[in-house]
């Protein structure tokens, strides 16, 4: 028998899976063409300026989405995840479309800040599920709903790449506002049944403090060692996600750049959207020590491949194998999290675990611009995979912490 808080538990993963089927459409419609934007809408030519505008872009989003994550989340425990979905998903609706129409780097990347700002839909929509979901069922929830993630990004790169090909980057950017607001009408649709606390009370184990640290949300040693996990993980995933269009314009030439994008990063979309089916259903039955190695090591080789790929084929093929290997380490890590989250406080961890892993990826687009601008595009994929290799110790020692403690519990 279902829990009153649960009861519409599959409705809700139905509706944020098309709502963020409908926002990662959009956005893959146009995030992995930004490199070929600045050089051939905006005119910057030179490979290493280009890669510093582009690391640039990559930061005004992460740090926007950084920033105002956490806020979402905790209002998103306060007044309802739902209002938290609605206003971001309308919001970038208005706001995206503008970015087509822009001819200067500085306010294209002010614009990208100002939609990182609004955003913030796939955590919200990851809070709502682990909120209302079965607890013995939140792992295979968060599994099918990394598909509608990939599955978005598969249909985006192709549509994208069709009309950044055809009709150029102002359509496409219309495009992107319109399923973003196809994506909020859905999100009307969905319950919310766990209710939102409007006042909690500090209970007397609560531990008062002055300055910094009185500010910070009261944690478990093992949700901040996971939290860290979410920044390495954002830092070593993210390093080279910026750049495949500017290898596959090295390797292709620039008048087929866009469309051999948006395919091959549709192709890499379709493996991580196996990946991230697979590895959700598992990370209910399986020790994650044991998803994460063969993992992280698959993905390390991969990058290598694509580094040093002189045909659309080997890139391709390590691309979508990485994918393969490497989409479904995010469940994993969002599996522990709210394993040992109360629910009354997953929509503020959830939130913070995104802002730890924007942490990761403003770091990385500021190490990556550097290594591109010194050593050209191919380097940021060889750093990629020494990074991803050093992170398999890592994460596997930070784990076992995890799950040694009494507050672990597998659902």
């Amino acid at each position: 028998m279902e829990l009153a808080v649960t009861r519409h538990w599959k409705l809700n993963l139905a509706m944020m899976w098309f709502s963020q089927l409908m926002v990662m459409t959009g956005f893959a419609a146009l995030m992995p063409f930004i490199p070929l934007l600045f050089k051939n809408h905006i005119g910057i030519t030179d490979e290493g300026e280009c890669g510093l505008y582009v690391s640039y872009f990559n930061v005004a989003g992460s740090l926007a989405y950084t920033l105002f994550i956490p806020i979402w989340g905790m209002l998103s425990d306060r007044y309802g995840v739902k209002i938290m979905l609605l206003r971001g998903t309308f919001g970038t609706a208005l706001i995206f479309p503008l970015m087509g129409f822009v001819h200067s780097a500085w306010l294209l990347i002010a614009l990208r800040f100002i939609t990182a700002a609004c955003a913030g839909t796939t955590a919200a929509a990851q809070t709502l599920i682990v909120k209302n979901t079965p607890d013995n069922k939140i792992g295979f929830a968060l599994g099918v709903f990394s598909t509608a993630f990939w599955s978005g990004a598969m249909l985006g790169n192709v549509v994208g790449g069709l009309l950044v090909n055809y009709f150029g980057y102002a359509s496409t950017c219309i495009f992107c506002g319109v399923l973003y607001f196809i994506g909020g009408v859905s999100v009307l649709f969905a319950r919310e049944d766990c209710k939102p606390t409007l006042r909690v009370k500090r209970t007397s184990g609560c531990v008062s403090g002055n300055g910094i640290w009185s500010f910070l949300p009261h944690l478990t040693t093992v949700v901040w060692i996971m939290l860290l996990l979410f920044a390495v993980n954002g830092f070593v995933r993210s390093f080279e996600a910026a750049y495949p269009a500017m290898l596959i314009e090295k390797i292709t030439g620039s008048e087929k750049a866009a469309y051999w994008t948006g395919i091959i990063s549709a192709f890499a979309a379709v493996g991580s959207m196996i990946s991230g089916a697979l590895f959700g259903y598992l990370s209910d039955r399986m020790d994650a020590r044991k998803l994460l190695l063969p993992a992280l090591a698959v993905t390390a080789l991969m990058l290598l491949l694509q580094g040093a790929a002189e045909s659309l084929l080997a890139f391709g093929a390590g691309r979508t194998l990485m994918c393969v290997a490497g989409g479904g380490i995010q469940p994993v890590f969002q599996k522990a999290l709210s394993s040992i989250t109360p629910n009354r406080k997953r929509g503020t961890v959830f939130g913070l675990s995104s802002t730890f892993n924007g942490i990761g990826t403003i770091a990385a687009a500021f190490c990556a611009g550097g290594v591109i601008y010194l050593a050209g595009t191919r380097a940021v994929f060889y750093t990629a995979a020494l990074l991803t290799a050093i992170f398999i110790p890592v994460s596997l020692g930070l784990f076992k912490k995890v799950q040694r403690s009494p507050f672990y519990h597998k659902k």
